[in-house]
């Protein structure tokens, strides 16, 4: 018997504090009870209660303040009575305040630990601690300043005070977005749960920083659509897969609401256009950053029935570059011709969704005399790689869809080259040697390459590889400087910290990190299709943005309006959609590109400028 009672007494301890404080109360009130008792049976006249009700009342006061001991008169038996009653509420007392307390604590860090469930509806949710994180946060606290009571949760297998504080002092001013970070596994459906996926608008996977991000991935991929109370529903899922055997994986198990990037493709593409037209990273960043001027979709069924070019002077604060049909479609550039149907959405360029608003007037255009027709001829270019990683192939692949026959390219590597072959209307050659070497770049004659471009090791550390990319962008630069040489340069860098150090020196070159990726992510969480445009704007072919000098289509020195560009642009079949000013490229963090400019504001450009063009015209289907 004596064994039973004391196994009952063990589990009710084991269930924790509630059930103590549970047991501790009964007694409590037991205690009263014969307190209250006592006081009727043998409590002399003038202290015994005159009813039940207030006996108990007497009782729990003797319980709570045995003190009260000191004021009773009456017989020994009494007394003695009223003495172990004392003892006993003494006794409880000094155990449940305790036990309180250690609930207390015990609930106090159960939420520093950040293990409570979120409660929260149409929130963003981020799986994965990177120094990706910084720049997804600062883009949806952009993005959500228009929306009341945005919230971001955060589960990674880190501290939730160092989260907090690590993002209070990256970040700053949160605008009103509130920051929920919750400790777990991403890739445990469990710990998944806490952050309420399945009520979220948007989930982003952030890869982690290992030698195998993907799998990490797939898993929480596969945990989110685990915690679906349905198939098929859910929230929108955005993720990124570094290799590209990984990508079928990552959709399989991400389901029909997921959005996987190619992390590898999308930088190689990146990297390779960006090293042949100078300022064209800027145009890209802008577009991505929630900062600048991004694309939406707008309804405007004002413009039923109208033609597509009708509606490029429609907007005085937006630019038009495209049509997405009820079906899904989405035509970029589409025919002059072209019909808007009631139900189309309009594609543009605007700062804001709040800036998107049709004109009052039509644009005041200012004509000028076309200039002479352009000769442009496409002649074979000489491209350095200097350094090598995982991206290297697939660099070679888009130079190789962009660059004209009998260009060549030259890799310098302190490693073996992934890529050793001749490519068909390609030159390709490797050299083995330490780039950070400043002989080693005096030898290469560099005044001979049209387009240079450096790489960031990814067999190292970031901060290593990054330093070595610094050493041999400062050595380009001075031999640049000594020579006279007059070519495009673009880096990576692997650690978006150090891009800053990189631009100090001479903030016109082009620098590329993974903070690229993280943009990209951000604006595809806040609309899915997005993707879609991505893809087709860094695909070797179809809509594509270039840089033109801009006295191919308007004379220098003439006062005119942008409205007056657009339609010159159009002559030749494109969209113009912003300029690069020459006198500006020095100034951060545009370097003398503006997107979306004033319709109606009167500019004069000088022979260096250049206009920002949407060539070509593609058809993008559902998806």
């Amino acid at each position: 018997m004596l064994q039973r009672f004391r196994y009952r007494v063990d589990t009710i301890m084991g269930r924790g504090a509630p059930a103590l404080i549970g047991v501790l109360a009964v007694l409590c009130c037991l205690l009263a009870a014969l307190n209250g008792l006592m006081l009727v049976l043998f409590a002399p006249e003038g202290i015994r209660p005159d009813s039940a009700g207030s006996s108990v009342w007497a009782g729990f006061l003797r319980v709570l303040s045995p003190t009260i001991l000191i004021r009773d008169r009456g017989s020994v038996p009494f007394l003695a009575v009223a003495v172990l009653m004392a003892f006993g509420g003494i006794m409880l007392m000094s155990t449940l305040i305790p036990v309180i307390s250690a609930g207390l604590q015990n609930q106090l860090a159960r939420l520093r630990a950040g293990r409570s469930p979120v409660v929260e509806s149409d929130h963003t949710v981020i799986l994965g601690w990177s120094s990706q994180v910084h720049v997804v946060v600062a883009e949806l606290v952009e993005a959500n300043r228009s929306r009341r009571r945005a919230c971001i949760a955060i589960l990674a297998e880190k501290d939730r005070s160092e989260m907090e504080t690590e993002i209070r002092e990256r970040v700053g001013d949160l605008a009103g977005t509130r920051i929920v970070c919750r400790t777990g596994d991403p890739a445990d459906p469990q710990d998944v749960s806490l952050v309420s996926p399945a009520q979220a608008r948007s989930v982003i996977v952030l890869a982690a920083e290992d030698q195998r991000p993907d799998f990490g991935v797939i898993k929480s991929l596969i945990a989110v659509t685990g915690t679906g109370k349905e198939p098929g529903t859910g929230p929108l899922l955005v993720a990124g897969i570094e290799e590209e055997q990984n990508l079928a994986a990552a959709r399989l198990a991400g389901g029909e609401h997921c959005r996987v990037v190619s992390t590898q493709g999308f930088i190689a593409r990146l990297l390779a256009q960006s090293s042949l037209q100078t300022g064209l990273s800027s145009v890209y960043t802008e577009l991505l950053d929630f900062a600048g001027h991004e694309i939406y979709m707008t309804h405007q069924p004002e413009l039923d029935g109208r033609r597509f070019d009708d509606a490029l002077s429609a907007f005085r604060a937006s630019t038009v570059i495209g049509l997405m049909r009820q079906d899904g479609r989405i035509l970029m550039n589409p025919d002059g011709d072209t019909r808007i149907d009631a139900d189309d959405r309009i594609v543009v360029i605007s700062e804001d969704d709040s800036t998107i608003a049709l004109s009052d007037t039509a644009p005041e255009h200012i004509p000028v005399p076309p200039p002479p027709a352009a000769t442009f001829r496409d002649e074979a270019r000489n491209v350095l790689i200097l350094g090598c990683n995982r991206r290297l192939g697939d660099i070679v692949e888009q130079l190789r869809a962009h660059l004209p026959a009998g260009s060549r390219v030259d890799v310098v590597a302190d490693a073996p080259s992934p890529v050793q072959e001749l490519r068909e209307g390609l030159k390709l050659s490797h050299r083995q040697a330490d780039i950070t070497r400043r002989h080693v770049l005096e030898d290469l004659s560099v005044d001979k390459y049209d387009h240079v471009m450096v790489l960031c090791a990814d067999d190292r550390s970031p901060q290593e590889a990054d330093a070595g990319t610094l050493t041999t962008l400062l050595n380009l630069r001075d031999l640049a400087e000594r020579n006279g040489h007059s070519y495009t340069l673009v880096t990576e860098m692997a650690d978006d910290r150090n891009r800053v150090l990189a631009q100090a020196g001479k903030p016109d070159d082009l620098i590329v990190s993974s903070n690229i990726l993280s943009l990209r992510l951000s604006q595809i969480s806040q609309n899915p299709h997005l993707d879609r445009i991505f893809d087709d704007l860094f695909a070797p072919a179809g809509c594509q943005i270039a840089l033109r000098p801009v006295t191919d289509y308007v004379p220098a020195g003439r006062p005119l309006t942008f409205s007056t560009v657009v339609r010159a642009v159009r002559r030749h079949g494109h969209l113009a959609i912003g300029h690069r000013l020459a006198h500006r490229i020095h100034e951060a963090p545009r370097y003398g590109i503006t997107l979306n400019p004033d319709r109606q504001r009167i500019l004069t450009y000088s022979e260096e400028d250049e206009v920002v063009l949407l060539t070509g015209s593609s058809l993008i289907p559902p998806g």
